[in-house]
């Protein structure tokens, strides 16, 4: 039985603050049986864990000698969120997916095949160009026809985000910082989040409206979620999983990989630049590129602010500013 995990501090603290404290902290206190459990079942040798964000994933090897990867998420709300719902979405997924291997929908766990080479992102920095290319293709075969009868949810579940926003209270103390001290740290005020929440909210409504082909949409789709893998090459990994519109899987790219964007100066011309490779790789409208570029980052500031995990000089605030212009 294993007695203990490397679990960093700070993803202890985002686990908690991102759900029923006392579940959650019932799941961090049980994750070491979890894991001894799933690697027994499964005849797994567990090895290095990886960066950790929302989930606990650990490098593992098979009897046979197969690698792979152990992925085991906290529990959520919907029965339908999280690793099952991940699990679901790679199972329909084109051929640039990772292979579901094992499942444990009860333990939250999913057996995935292993990409043995690095993340997309990797090559940002020399290369941006070539690894927009490579992003575009890879959500290309990512993408298969999808509606309701997939079991995903649709697109419209993101207008939540805005009736919670509206809601209020607008933010959870993240240790020992509140709403006003966050916003503070951003140079912005209640005020001017709520105009770009309203104004993202009803650009979002006119897409939903539009009338797109549907496609399992993988909610994330950026740089460090597609990796190298010699025998196949790129894969997807870590799907959110809805149908709808395909447009919304270009838009978390052009803040990705986060900080890098800002450290080349010129966030307009890197913006477009990618927006028009986009457009002209996956042939979707670059003002609807444009549109659903700035919902999503609208979005996901939003997410982050109910952790307190945003400051001044985030890289979707000025993506957020520079699209809101191309719409």
């Amino acid at each position: 039985m294993v007695t203990e995990l490397d679990l960093p501090e700070s993803f202890r603290l985002r686990i908690l603050a991102s759900g029923d404290r006392s579940e959650r902290a019932r799941w961090l206190r049980d994750l070491p049986d979890v894991v001894a459990t799933l690697a027994e079942r499964w005849e797994l040798r567990v090895g290095e864990r990886f960066p950790l964000s929302w989930s606990y994933v650990v490098a593992a090897r098979r009897e046979s000698g197969d690698e792979c990867v152990l992925k085991i998420g906290p529990p959520v709300g919907d029965e339908d969120e999280g690793t099952v719902r991940e699990g679901l979405a790679l199972r329909l997924a084109g051929q640039s997916a990772v292979s579901v291997l094992e499942e444990d929908d009860d333990a939250g766990a999913l057996l995935l095949q292993r990409a043995t080479g690095g993340p997309l992102s990797a090559m940002c920095e020399r290369d941006d160009g070539s690894a927009t290319e490579i992003l575009a293709h890879a959500m290309l075969g990512f993408w298969v026809a999808a509606g309701p009868e997939s079991g995903l949810p649709p697109l419209s579940r993101l207008e939540d985000t805005f009736e919670e926003f509206d809601r209020g209270p607008h933010g959870a103390s993240y240790r020992g910082r509140d709403l006003a001290a966050t916003l503070g740290e951003i140079d912005s005020g209640v005020r001017e989040l709520r105009a770009a929440a309203v104004t993202a909210r009803r650009v979002l409504e006119e897409l939903l409206a539009d009338r797109a082909a549907s496609v399992l949409v993988h909610g994330d789709l950026h740089h460090d979620n597609v990796l190298e893998d010699e025998a196949k090459g790129w894969l997807v990994i870590d799907p959110k999983g809805f149908f709808g519109d395909p447009g919304y899987d270009v838009a978390a790219m052009f803040y990705n990989p986060m900080p890098f964007p800002l450290g080349l100066g010129d966030m307009e011309a890197l913006v477009r630049r990618r927006l028009d490779a986009m457009s002209d790789i996956t042939r979707i409208d670059d003002d609807k590129l444009a549109a659903w570029g700035y919902v999503k980052a609208v979005l996901s500031l939003l997410w982050s602010l109910q952790v307190g995990e945003i400051s001044r000089h985030d890289v979707r605030m000025y993506t957020m500013a520079t699209l809101r212009n191309l719409i």
